[in-house]
């Protein structure tokens, strides 16, 4: 919130303005740009974009639609996404119904952008599968649909208070977000971003991002802050203006409660130079602004009226006396601080007794309206907590858990959930107001903080889970051994991962009913998809996973069959039987039940065992096909960008270099939470920069993958053995080019380093993959010692071509 109304004179200020200028004529030529404002509270950061918004000229071309996002404190968790709806309704209303749908471009997108815009009609989203980055693509899309006939300009203001649901959507966008006419601006008070805030990655990643600009406002110097003061005190003297000058220590908003003391005693704190102005009031105003305080930084006034146990002429007296006193303003529908400092001392000044009675009422008014308003769900659990209600707390909680997992909000979810876990045993009928089990609830937000990337935070709740569950619970019991399962072989911690599939297993192992039987399927074919270290002696990998096909076909349960099939074919394929793992690919396609979201999955099977068979024309058509059908339904991250790399893999091993390249800077984005996927995408993308002639720039994306690659590496045996063969061939790509310079032996010795990574023990764990690479890497020899005239280097490479050779398949 900022310091000044619009008519006081912004001072000293010039280099923010024209930082936000430049990124606004950049935005309206084409170039997008990102400006992140920040500064300690009261600096007037609102009053810097309030300048910059009255000089910007809207008329274009293009015509620029701003559109305004507040984040206001609403507790730890807050309503998902309380920006992006103010944010989105006002560019939906500056655009129009027509513009805006036509940019969401697909029903399905509508549909979820309808969450968020109360005016904008969609389809019923129920049948309508989404996952977790759904609502960052709808907005994603529109945006820059928008952008190409309109200049957008987002504002989202007070970023430290932004809810968690928009702080992962922001996450998202700051590496996907494209778009023609794009300026956004975001503001946040540095003071308050402390170590581990949650908003501190989003800052993070928005520092690595050339796009984006900070612009750091600071306190006044001495001399703009005498100049600042002579404008709004012009009859103070020499001895108060030296004071204010002292006192104020160049921060505007305490410049302006200075001089508004028109020569009392000056405050011994700064808290008692905020509240100064709150205590010159009399009682009925007093007790006014205590209500709003509770409320939060902007309170509707009806809302005002049922919790202020007042007389409606004193609650009218007072708001009209607390404008007059420059301690709130009327805005919208109700009344907000000036500044949320005024907000936050006057809230700090009352007793506990009396904040909690407040908030109790706030509580039970909002809790009237939830019923209709889901939304404010979260708003109503934080003062049921304020006001020591733990079970009205946790029915509140429950509803706005739901509300986060209806409007794919997962990181508001995954926080809501956790609180109601906590929360559990000290409510009455906890799994009746959260509408399913403990375990079942733990599950889920397991699988929130998985999909977020949170593999550590998913584990831990699944660890509790496991403790606090009941040894009765089965089924329950073999699901959360499953979660554990992927947690932990994400983490590379496979036998740890092994150990859990085998505990769930032992428990549903005997028994028959069709969702234990879908359960153990599940389980058995996660472990034999998994490393090879994990299988016991004498157990066959293709028999294991034969027998999750069939468990998966008695139980009934498409989506157990999806992943059983699934993992076959990735178990065929890597034992080189691609036939295999074609056939149990068409066992999935071929059923009629699927979800867009399992046909996807199928795809991207489908589509990489097409490119290790050669029949590139064919895995090519097969994916365009399925990013057609995704396209029409909204989709193109998650799973469709994974199609989407696999697609650009055939098309560089067709030739088709310029159609490759394209494809994978589309989806680079789109892959942070999958390392091995995006290891592969640099990999694959600097081959064909390679294979292009364009070696400067392979270069610089190997070094760029360096910040992550090794961590693959490590775990990654078929990244490990790709990249050896293509650190091999780019190192004799080099070398021939300066075969008569002085590096010549040391990329000679660079290839047979490589090379020699291919003669570990990872080829004879991966015959599938040795089939694939073997021959490329004893050509890489072969062509090393024919170059070579080191003796000692080409006796090695010559060992290598033995060593390889004896180790190609059969066939």
């Amino acid at each position: 919130m900022g310091s000044f109304e619009a008519d006081v004179p912004m001072i000293g200020r010039v280099d923010e303005l024209k930082v936000l200028s430049d990124a606004f004529a950049a935005g309206r030529a084409g170039h997008p740009r990102v400006v992140v404002v920040r500064g300690e509270a009261g600096i007037g950061k609102t009053r810097l974009l309030t300048e910059f918004l009255a000089r910007a000229d809207s008329g274009g071309p293009p015509l620029a639609v701003v559109a305004t996002g507040q984040c206001i404190d609403t507790g730890e968790i807050g309503a998902p996404f309380t920006p992006i709806r103010r944010m989105l309704r006002e560019l939906y209303r500056g655009v129009g119904d027509d513009a805006f749908r036509s940019a969401a471009s697909a029903p399905r997108l509508v549909g979820i952008l309808a969450t968020l815009v109360p005016d904008l009609v969609g389809d019923d989203l129920d049948a309508i599968p989404g996952g977790a980055d759904i609502v960052a693509e709808a907005l994603e899309r529109c945006i820059e649909n928008l952008s190409e006939r309109f200049h957008v300009l987002l504002v989202i203001e007070d970023l430290h208070w932004a809810d968690a649901a928009t702080i992962a959507l922001l996450r998202t966008l700051s590496v996907t977000l494209r778009g023609s006419h794009v300026t956004v601006i975001m503001t946040y008070r540095s003071d308050d971003v402390g170590r581990g805030h949650p908003l501190r990655p989003l800052l993070a990643d928005l520092e690595r991002n050339p796009a984006v600009t900070t612009v750091e406002v600071k306190r006044l110097d001495p001399d703009n802050t005498a100049s600042l003061i002579r404008r709004i005190g012009p009859d103070l003297g020499n001895n108060e203006l030296d004071a204010v000058i002292a006192r104020s220590e160049g921060v505007p908003f305490f410049i302006e409660e200075l001089v508004d003391l028109d020569g009392d005693e000056l405050p011994d704190t700064l808290r008692d130079l905020v509240l100064a102005r709150y205590e010159r009031t009399d009682p009925d105003v007093r007790s006014v602004i205590r209500v709003l305080a509770v409320g939060g930084v902007h309170v509707e006034h009806d809302v005002l009226g049922m919790v202020a146990d007042l007389e409606p002429d004193v609650i009218t007296k007072g708001l009209r006396a607390g404008i007059a006193a420059n301690l709130i303003l009327a805005a919208d529908d109700g009344y907000t601080f000036r500044h949320a400092l005024i907000q936050e001392a006057v809230l700090g000044d009352l007793l506990p007794s009396e904040r909690a009675v407040l908030h109790r009422r706030y509580a039970e008014v909002l809790n009237e309206r939830m019923s209709g308003h889901p939304e404010l769900a979260a708003l109503v659990a934080e003062h049921w907590l304020a006001a020591r209600d733990i079970p009205r707390a946790f029915a509140a909680t429950a509803v706005a858990y739901r509300h986060a997992v209806a409007t794919f909000a997962p990181a508001a979810a995954a926080l809501l959930g956790e609180r109601l876990l906590e929360l559990w045993q000290l409510a009455p009928n906890a799994e009746q107001h959260a509408n399913q089990s403990r375990t079942a609830l733990t599950l889920e937000i397991a699988d929130h903080w998985r999909v977020l990337g949170d593999v550590g935070r998913s584990l831990r709740v699944v660890q509790d889970g496991l403790t606090a569950s009941s040894k009765d619970d089965v089924l329950g019991r073999a699901r959360l051994h499953r979660e554990a399962y992927v947690a932990l072989g994400n983490s590379f911690r496979h036998a740890e991962a092994a150990a859990h599939a085998r505990a769930g297993i032992a428990l549903v192992s005997d028994r028959t009913d069709p969702e234990a039987l879908a359960v153990h399927a599940r389980l058995l074919a996660t472990l034999v998809a998994g490393s090879r270290e994990q299988l016991l002696p004498g157990e066959d990998r293709r028999a294991l996973g034969r027998q999750a096909i069939e468990l998966a076909e008695r139980s009934g349960d498409v989506a157990a069959l999806v992943t059983a099939a699934s993992d076959f074919s990735w178990i065929a394929a890597d034992e080189g039987d691609l036939d295999g793992a074609m056939e149990s690919i068409r066992l999935v396609l071929d059923l009629k039940s699927l979800n867009d979201s399992q046909i996807l999955s199928a795809t991207l099977f489908e589509v990489d065992t097409l490119v290790r068979m050669g029949r590139y024309r064919q895995a090519i058509d097969a994916g365009r096909a399925r990013m057609d059908r995704a396209a029409s339904i909204g989709l193109k991250g998650g799973m469709a960008a994974l199609i989407d790399a696999n697609v650009a893999e055939a098309m560089v091993d067709s030739g088709d270099l310029p159609g490759a390249k394209l494809r994978w800077h589309r989806v680079a984005p789109h892959l942070d939470s999958w390392p091995a996927f995006r290891s592969f995408v640099f990999r694959m993308r600097m081959q064909a920069l390679s294979w292009d002639d364009e070696d400067t720039a392979a270069l610089a994306l190997r070094d760029e993958a360096q910040a992550f690659v090794p961590d693959v590496l490590r775990e990654d045996s078929e990244e490990r053995l790709a990249w050896a063969e293509a650190d091999s061939e780019r190192s004799l790509n080099q070398g021939e080019a300066e075969r008569d310079s002085e590096r010549w032996p040391l990329l000679v010795a660079a290839a047979l380093n490589q090379v020699n990574v291919l003669s570990t023990g990872d080829l004879v764990q991966n015959p599938g993959l040795a089939r694939r690479l073997l021959p490329a890497a004893a050509r890489v020899v072969v062509e090393a010692f024919a170059v070579g005239d080191d003796r000692d280097a080409g006796a090695a490479l010559r060992t290598s071509v033995d060593v390889l050779v004896s180790r190609l398949p059969d066939d």
